[in-house]
């Protein structure tokens, strides 16, 4: 055992999928009903919105500390359920979100949610300060992803379910 350690609130806290970088870092995601969850100073979302946030936090390698942590999503009830890393360490996230303000980039593709319930892909820049893409993809009914990888490329990948996604 390198470390054991905690994170999370006061609240019911969920750790859905942690990826390890090559240096030793590790990102947990998930999701949150703790308002006082332990986000960081300057990261992308500080704000606990409402019923359930997701999250993504980096530790360092030797479990010590938060290089950051951040909430992900809207003002709705957002779930964050797979990350991925690219070759320089930088997180993907995806997962499902009820916020129809779930933060998207401009430009993006499909970056508009169509249910009640729609997947999103996130790419966090290398400090967890801002976006670097986000968007929702969906069909005409609920759609949810669980897991996300990426490819040498930078090619996503992702799994989940949907009762509607277009082909």
């Amino acid at each position: 055992l390198v470390y054991s350690t905690l994170i999370g609130g006061s609240g019911s806290d969920w750790s859905k999928k942690i990826a390890v970088d090559t240096i030793g870092n590790a990102f947990v995601a998930g999701y949150t009903e703790s308002t006082d969850f332990p986000v960081t100073p300057g990261a992308f979302d500080t704000t606990f919105d409402v019923v359930c946030d997701g999250f993504v936090a980096k530790l360092n390698a030797a479990g010590s500390g938060l290089t950051y942590a951040t909430f992900i999503g809207g003002s709705s009830f957002d779930q964050v359920f797979g990350i991925a890393l690219d070759t320089a360490g930088i997180a993907f996230l995806t997962g499902g979100t009820s916020s129809d303000d779930f933060p998207v980039t401009a430009g993006a593709f499909g970056g508009t949610k169509k249910t009640s319930s729609d997947i999103f892909v996130t790419k966090l820049n290398e400090d967890g300060s801002s976006l670097i893409h986000s968007t929702f993809i969906g069909g005409n009914s609920y759609d949810g992803a669980s897991d996300i990888e990426v490819d040498a490329s930078g090619s996503v990948y992702l799994t989940g379910n949907t009762s509607g996604f277009p082909v």
